[in-house]
Parts: C-alpha cells; sequence; structure tokens
C-alpha cells in the first residue's frame, strides 16, 4: 500500500511542476488553511469553510463544520506545527483538489503525538467570481 501511495505521491509530484495558477493559488489557501490550525484563528476557518464543510479524520471519525470548530475551541485538540512535504493541486470548473503528505504535530487531550499523513482537500466555489470555500477533509495516517 506505501509503495502506490508513494507512485502516486510521485506523480503528483511531477505534476506540481506543472501547476496552473489557480492551482498555485488553491495550494497557497491549503497552506493558508494549515497556518490558521497552528495559529489557531478559529474566525479565519469559519470563514473559509462551506457551511456544507464535513472533516474525517484519521481514526475514521467525522465531524461537521460546527462540530470541528467546537472541537478546535475546546482546546483539547491542537494543531502545534503541521509541515508539508508534497502537494499537488487539481482544478476542474468550480472544483479543486489537494492531494498531499506532512507531519502534523498535534495535542490531543494534553498528549502530544507526531503523525505523518497524507491528505485530500476538497474546495469549490458557486461560480468563478466567488472566493474559494474548503467543503472537506480526510486524513489518513501514514505512520506515527
Amino acid at each position: 500500500m506505501k509503495s502506490i501511495f508513494s507512485i502516486i505521491a510521485f506523480i503528483l509530484v511531477l505534476n506540481g511542476y506543472g501547476q496552473s495558477s489557480t492551482e498555485t493559488d488553491i495550494l497557497k489557501l491549503s497552506n493558508q488553511i494549515f497556518k490558521w490550525e497552528v495559529e489557531n484563528k478559529i474566525d479565519s476557518l469559519e470563514k473559509i469553510f462551506d457551511e456544507k464543510f464535513i472533516v474525517v479524520g484519521s481514526s475514521g471519525e467525522s465531524q461537521t463544520k460546527k462540530q470541528y470548530i467546537n472541537r478546535l475551541k475546546s482546546g483539547n485538540f491542537l494543531h502545534n506545527r503541521i509541515d508539508v512535504e508534497t502537494n499537488a493541486a487539481t482544478v476542474s470548473n468550480n472544483t479543486a483538489t489537494v492531494i498531499g503528505k506532512g507531519k502534523f504535530d498535534v495535542t490531543v487531550s494534553g498528549n502530544k503525538v507526531t503523525l505523518i499523513l497524507s491528505y485530500l482537500e476538497v474546495f469549490s466555489r458557486y461560480n468563478s467570481e466567488d472566493n474559494w470555500k474548503i467543503l472537506g477533509m480526510h486524513a489518513s495516517v501514514l505512520q506515527q
């Protein structure tokens, strides 16, 4: 399984060299969201998360926008540091995806953990004049 992901990641990295300006903008937005998570900028996250936002964590549990925001506000789940190793964006009309891999240092209920995660983010906008919103995120643990 790891070798399949490695091959896909390698192909995506090669594709990354040919990213369009919109795809580059999506990657910047993805990185900004991670920065806001580390800085605990809840207001910024609430604005960028679509009302239908859903996150599926590495444990398989899913949370709505409200549930995820409340989890961040509680202080029981903190992003201490996020280092993106690889990422690539694909844009098709008013939908964009980012697939990536990174090192996530988090604190869960007082316990510090470092995870190597692969992740998928889905962005959407109603038309090309609107701002992008993140519609969904999914993370999978590659190693701990």
